[in-house]
């Protein structure tokens, strides 16, 4: 065989081997990128077969999504086919055979040599082999490598256990005395001794193993005769197959049970079913195997419905009745109405920001404008969409939910860095060094005491009280680090008292450092910060420092108004009970994005003072201060009775103190301002959970807020209580 056969048949074996597994779906096969076909005169010839075959056969854009397609037609007018920076072609993520065999004859596209797929080639041989032939045999051999090794550790296994599964199934209706697989994938179970739920991801059979007999002859026993089975033994081989069913664990109810088990095999009579309010399931391997939750069950992915294709959920299986909606599918037609809404609800709101940004810089415009491209990004994620599709109602909230926490964290973080200032040596960007273990770095970060607990750690046993000094975030000299501990170090955490002012007059090896963010400056020696860095950090005064703080207080202002007349229920855009449909969601990142919301809305207050108290309260709630976050939210309370968020991060702080009754009581009086609060509902059932006062108020405390938002973590809590419960009743 010449050398231009070669990389001719390694491509017919890949086409051959794309035909085999074409009906197999793939798992996360990465984004593929090709060099773009180089233009030379066979380039051009073939490139005006390819128009000429597709215009005799009227193939055009308009007809790209038709069932048939040729691989010409893939390689020009897949929508999904991008290129990047590079200029090179990008296919997206591969989720099949067939869709390989598009790339596949779409790279042959790109080359110069006359293969094709076709039996009857006579293309031109080469006489002696070329680079470009050597790059196609050798790219060929990995990819056909890639491919076996892909149908040997998933491909092969999926279909022999999608054969497997389809026979059990089938015996079931065939037989009534067959082994019967009592539960689907997609269902949600609990195991019955541990108490844990789950949701199933697969299942087997197996198959009872008996010894064999051993052949009796003259030379190991007398005995040459078979004695036969007592009647024991013959009802010990005729017990039926187990069924095995692979579960993914609740890791909530692994962390109330202590345990760290997220996925478990469990045989069938160990399981039963959970209630309704019980099955979501929160497990962060659910997205691998399954498209979302709906009305009861989980939705088997497309590679898990072809390995259980007769399961009741998988779609193979589910009848043309079946609801494809969310939970609130029953009102589907409110559903809808409530996500076309709140689309085009932010869409207005992005659309007064902009405005009132405009109106900001009319007269002079910022030099150090980092506010403007966070402002495009959200205008241009909120913009109207065709339909109310539940995808892009969640990413309109996330937008504005993201737009929301960047104005306020900026603003809020800068007040907490100036109070602090004083005390602060070092600037970010500022080379420094350290005394005891003779490093260089670079300062991108500063707390005003350390986050972490560092009373053990080395170097600092002669400093008194380290836990409220300052600490700052280094990024040290990868040679300086090799040279000190023996290696390379990413990053550092260093008391202020270990550093000092280090003169430089060259950059130091810092190559993580982002050189957008952080420019050399070869005069001062030093490393300037992005103007959101500096401003972020109450650094050197910019040149509009006061205009950019008047851009983001106007900007927080338009938030936060919009935000209350939401709560108050005087908007014309969309109103919570928009937001609590849309609450019972699909999947868990969709209802978190709306809960993320919801909080925010909650916290609002026409009082801004009292609105920076509660973030002051709830800072001192994180870090662990709670007599301090106490004191916080008694004066709010004080002030506004009608805070309910205030009194529900009160009854928090009483519950971290252990006041019980003391937390019960905010938390009601937070229930009372706001029926709908799920937060306050949810600190009642632990109060009632912990105090062992009443098991059956947990429960209905419990069972009211998943009504409101079925994603809530306090479901392990009232798996836990019912269990107790049927204890209790059972003693």
């Amino acid at each position: 065989m010449t050398q231009s056969r070669v990389p001719r048949t390694l491509y017919r074996q890949l086409l051959s081997w794309c035909r085999q597994y074409k009906d197999v779906p793939f798992d996360g096969v990465p984004p593929l990128t090709l060099s773009p076909p180089e233009v030379n005169a066979r380039a051009l010839l073939r490139l005006r077969s390819m128009r000429a075959f597709l215009d005799a056969n009227n193939i055009n854009d308009s007809s790209r999504h038709a069932k048939w397609r040729h691989p010409v037609h893939f390689a020009l007018y897949n929508t999904d086919v991008s290129v990047d920076v590079n200029n090179m072609i990008v296919f997206p993520s591969v989720k099949n055979a067939d869709e390989l065999r598009d790339v596949t004859r779409s790279a042959n596209i790109n080359t110069l040599s006359d293969i094709d797929d076709s039996d009857d080639n006579t293309g031109q041989e080469f006489e002696s082999p070329s680079d470009a032939v050597k790059e196609q045999i050798s790219l060929a051999l990995d990819t056909m490598k890639s491919c076996n090794q892909l149908a040997s550790s998933e491909l092969d296994s999926r279909r022999n256990r999608r054969q497997s599964s389809i026979e059990i199934r089938q015996k079931e209706l065939d037989d009534a005395d067959a082994t019967h697989v009592k539960y689907h994938v997609g269902q949600v179970v609990s195991q019955k001794k541990k108490g844990w739920r789950g949701v199933i991801v697969g299942w087997t059979v197996e198959e009872k193993k008996f010894p064999d007999t051993k052949r009796l002859t003259s030379l190991t026993t007398k005995q040459y005769s078979i004695p036969e089975q007592n009647s024991s033994d013959q009802v010990h081989n005729n017990e039926k197959p187990k069924v095995k069913y692979t579960i993914l664990v609740d890791i909530n109810d692994a962390t109330l049970l202590e345990s760290s088990k997220i996925v478990s095999l469990e045989p069938e009579d160990e399981l039963v079913l959970v209630e309704p309010c019980l099955q979501r399931i929160h497990n962060n391997l659910i997205n691998q195997y399954f498209l979302g939750f709906e009305v009861d069950h989980f939705v088997p992915n497309e590679t898990l419905g072809y390995v259980y294709p007769m399961d009741r959920y998988s779609a193979n299986s589910r009848s043309d009745t079946t609801v494809h909606n969310t939970a609130a599918a029953e009102n589907s037609a409110e559903f809808d109405q409530s996500c076309l809404s709140i689309i085009q609800g932010i869409e207005k709101i992005s659309k007064e920001l902009v405005l009132s940004f405009e109106q900001s810089t009319k007269e002079h415009a910022p030099k150090n404008n980092f506010i403007e491209p966070l402002l495009t990004e959200l205008s241009t994620q909120t913009q109207s969409y065709d339909n109310a599709s539940t995808s892009s109602v969640y990413s309109s909230v996330s937008a504005l939910y993201s737009y929301h926490m960047k104005v306020n964290y900026l603003l809020w973080s800068r007040k907490r860095h100036l109070e602090h200032k004083p005390k602060i040596k070092f600037s970010l960007g500022q080379v420094v060094r350290h005394k005891l273990y003779d490093y260089r770095g670079v300062v991108v970060a500063w707390d005003a005491k350390s986050k972490v607990d560092v009373r053990n750690w080395d170097g600092l046993q002669n400093i008194e009280d380290p836990q409220n000094q300052p600490f700052y975030h280094i990024i040290p000299d990868e040679n300086d680090c090799i040279r000190a501990f023996g290696g390379p170090r990413s990053f550092r955490y260093v008391c202020q008292d270990n550093l000092e002012v280090c003169e430089v007059s060259s950059k130091l090896a810092v190559d993580s450092l982002n050189p957008q963010e952080w420019r050399w400056d070869g005069l001062k020696g030093v490393y300037t910060p992005s103007d959101e860095m500096r401003f972020f950090y109450g650094e050197e005064p910019l040149s509009d420092e006061l205009l950019i703080q008047q851009i983001l207080q106007n900007q927080q202002d338009t938030l936060s108004n919009n935000l209350l007349l939401v709560r108050e229920g005087s908007s014309d855009y969309f109103t919570l009970d928009d937001l609590f449909r849309v609450l019972h969601a699909d999947t868990l990142a969709h209802a978190n994005c709306i809960q993320d919301m919801l909080k925010e809305i909650w916290k609002e207050s026409r009082n801004r003072a009292l609105r920076e108290d509660l973030d002051r309260g709830i800072t001192y709630l994180v870090e662990g201060s709670t007599e301090k976050a106490l004191s916080t939210f008694n004066r709010i309370t004080e002030a506004d009775l009608s805070y309910g968020e205030a009194w529900n991060k009160k009854a928090t702080a009483h519950y971290l103190a252990g006041h019980m009754q003391e937390s019960l009581a905010a938390a009601q009086k937070a229930l009372e301002i706001d029926p709908n609060n799920f937060l306050a509902l949810a600190g009642i059932g632990l109060v009632e959970m912990d105090s062992s006062s009443s098991m059956r108020k947990a429960i209905d405390a419990f069972k009211q807020c998943l009504s409101l938002n079925p994603w809530s973590m306090v479901s392990a809590r009232l798996s836990a209580c019912l269990r107790k419960l049927d204890r209790c009743e059972d003693d």
